[in-house]
């Protein structure tokens, strides 16, 4: 380790003046050394030895390849220098057990150091120290940062390159009687004031904060440029410092020589014969030790909050600053006071929150910047009602929910296969469009509960969707014997696109429609809902293809339709397609997200942008029941949200939240989502 570049004899003499008569008298009556703008610094003296010392760095294994952040007018910020916070006690020996692992025998390292202090009358400078006996190094180090408000790690740094005291194993006690080499000049003895550690410690700590009052010490003030030497041998020469802050200039008063350009260069190492080392060494430790010795500030933008702000849910917050911070912490709050325990990234909800206002105030930490806290909007806490449309399968679960929709009956009721997704994507729009049920069946024929429910309802017109093949003639002829007053029809084509686009055909003429893939359910079911309640046909096609095929382009033609709602991405419905309807003179708007549940936010927020009191939430998994919350939602006029078995997507719970949702049905049964009541709701993950 290089020892403190030392200070000149006059200027030393000075100092040391200077120091004695504030610290003793607290009564100064002028400033002594020179002020001249530009030129001014400490007067030379004769030169001195700057040899290694057992600290050096070359001999404890340290090596720096850079200081390419070296500023000589901005060494440390006044922020950095002065937060007293940045280390425990704890904290403090545990970074001295790291640097030391075992003392040589017959010698006390720093981590195992202990000596009496004593009392110190507060001042403009500390606010006093009550003595105490057999206190540790650690102890004293932080108990004199928080009465000096001066950072620990400077104190730390400073032991390191004064007399090498952090990492040095065989330490003799002169060392820690001038560990800071305050009050002791290289060429005179120490001041008697200032002997032993902990005078030192505190000395040097009230001195910083003398010299940064810039009473007392002008000649290297901030704010202006001095010419600073390279070295006590004034033949080395000055270079042009612009001071740009107090710490900086404290830290010239304290070692008043700035590294030339081969001292920078070589790191840790030897420069030449006009290098001095002191101030180039305190940027190593504190960089090499606790990172940036300036403070930067975060981009702060309040946190966002997922989750359904009721009982029972649990709401994440994530933070947003820029950059990452290292550590984020937190705090809930309720009306304004904050929460015991409540400091994790994640809040359970419980039933006493409701009817107040939540929030969380989240606080970033990272090494050279100033802990930033950003404050998320205040939520308020509902309850909300959550019951359940089922039945045994998914036949029952249909029939339940068109109970649900049509209490008293209807005039139109749909029936597609309850075995396939194809010819019944199209069918819930239908049944909206048309004012109707939709019903799900086998193929083959009619079960008891969905001819139970057929003569319920009594319609005076029931569709079957899909040819003999799909839905077969025995049962159109069992659906004729259970309603006889009503007219039995089909809907079909030659494939499930064909049979799309029949069906958007019956529907009649639509100035806006939708267009979804039929190679696959998710997205389509997500299109099903919204059109059931847009009133708004649903096309299927080959989102594969390229383009848009003739018999489509004809379709839209025929519907006199101008505006086209694609739901899904380019990887499901190409972007060659969404080409080909903009070509058509067509208003195209694509609803897509990461995947099918972000989809089907997307749709969701598109068609009911303000608000949502009610809502229905089924499988994402499979498509029979949300096929028939889907036609439920055109008959309520809400969202129909996809979930997974036993959570809710954090985007879904957004969706709910912030359309103030209260009322919640779950369409499907145990089986497809696993728990009842709000718990369904709970975010995953």
């Amino acid at each position: 380790m290089s020892r403190r570049a030392p200070h000149s004899r006059s200027a030393l003499r000075i100092a040391r003046f200077l120091t004695v008569l504030v610290a003793v008298t607290a009564v100064v009556v002028g400033t002594v050394a020179p002020v001249t703008v530009a030129t001014a610094s400490a007067a030379q003296g004769t030169s001195v030895n700057l040899a290694r010392t057992a600290g050096d760095p070359a001999q404890t294994g340290i090596v720096k390849s850079s200081l390419a952040g070296f500023s000589a007018g901005n060494i440390i910020s006044d922020a950095v220098f002065t937060n007293k916070s940045t280390m425990t006690e704890a904290q403090i020996q545990s970074f001295f057990n790291g640097k030391v692992s075992k003392c040589q025998s017959g010698y006390v390292c720093l981590k195992d150091f202990k000596i009496s202090s004593v009392n110190r009358p507060a001042d403009a400078y500390c606010s006093g120290y009550t003595g105490a006996a057999n206190e540790s190094a650690a102890r004293i180090i932080y108990r004199v940062a928080q009465s000096c408000n001066i950072n620990p790690q400077v104190l730390i740094v400073m032991l390191q390159k004064e007399q090498g005291l952090i990492s040095h194993t065989w330490p003799s006690p002169w060392r820690y009687d001038m560990a800071l080499g305050q009050g002791c000049p290289d060429t005179a003895p120490c001041d008697p004031n200032f002997v032993g550690f902990f005078h030192q410690i505190y000395g040097a700590a009230r001195q910083m904060q003398i010299y940064m009052e810039g009473k007392w010490f002008q000649w290297y003030a901030p704010g202006k440029t001095w010419g600073i030497l390279y070295h006590p041998n004034a033949s080395c020469g000055r270079g042009n410092v612009y001071v740009a802050n107090k710490a900086t200039a404290a830290l010239y008063y304290y070692t008043p020589y700035q590294p030339n350009t081969a001292a920078l260069r070589a790191g840790y190492g030897e420069g030449n014969s006009c290098s001095s080392y002191g101030n180039r060494n305190f940027y190593n430790y504190f960089t090499d030790w606790f990172g940036p010795t300036q403070i930067s500030t975060f981009t702060v933008s309040p946190p966002t909050v997922s989750g359904y702000v009721l009982p029972g849910q649990r709401v994440t917050a994530t933070p947003r600053f820029s950059p990452q911070p290292q550590s984020v912490s937190y705090q809930w709050f309720r009306n304004g006071q904050p929460i015991a325990g409540a400091t994790g990234r994640t809040y359970d909800i419980v039933t006493s929150d409701v009817g107040t206002a939540l929030f969380v105030r989240a606080t970033a930490k990272s090494p050279g910047y100033r802990d930033a806290t950003a404050e998320s909007t205040h939520y308020a806490v509902r309850s909300v009602t959550v019951d359940r449309a089922f039945g045994a399968g998914r036949e029952e679960t249909a029939v339940a929910a068109s109970a649900l929709a049509w209490p008293t009956g209807t005039r139109t009721v749909y029936l597609a296969t309850s075995q396939d997704f194809a010819d019944a994507l199209s069918s819930a729009p239908a049944a909206g469009r048309a004012g109707g049920s939709l019903l799900l069946t086998r193929s083959a024929s009619l079960s008891e509960v969905v001819g139970q429910e057929l003569r319920r309802l009594a319609p005076t017109k029931i569709v079957l969707l899909g040819g003999p093949a799909v839905l077969s003639d025995q049962l159109l002829n069992q659906v004729k014997s259970v309603v006889p007053a009503a007219t039995v029809s089909r809907l079909f084509g030659i494939d499930r696109y064909a049979t799309s686009r029949a069906i958007a055909e019956a529907s009649g003429a639509s100035e806006s429609i939708l267009i979804a893939t039929g190679t696959d359910f998710p997205d389509a079911l997500s299109a099903a809902a919204a059109g059931s309640t847009a009133r708004q046909p649903v096309i299927l096609v080959n989102g594969g293809d390229s383009t848009v095929n003739a018999e489509t382009r004809a379709m839209i033609a025929k519907l006199g339709a101008k505006k086209v709602t694609i739901v899904g991405g380019a990887s499901v419905v190409s972007s060659g397609i969404e080409t080909s309807l903009r070509g058509l003179g067509l208003t195209v708007t694509r609803l897509s997200g990461g995947d099918r549940y972000g989809t089907n936010v997307a749709v969701n927020a598109a068609f009911f942008p303000a608000s949502a009191p009610r809502a229905l939430v089924a499988s994402g998994e499979d498509f029979p029941d949300a096929l028939s919350a889907a036609a439920l939602a055109g008959r309520l006029s809400v969202p129909m949200l996809l979930s997974e078995q036993e959570c809710v997507r954090m985007n879904a719970t957004d969706f709910l939240r912030q359309r103030g949702t209260t009322a919640i049905t779950l369409v499907g049964g145990p089986g497809v989502l696993t728990d009842d009541g709000v718990k369904q709701l709970q975010l995953c993950g």
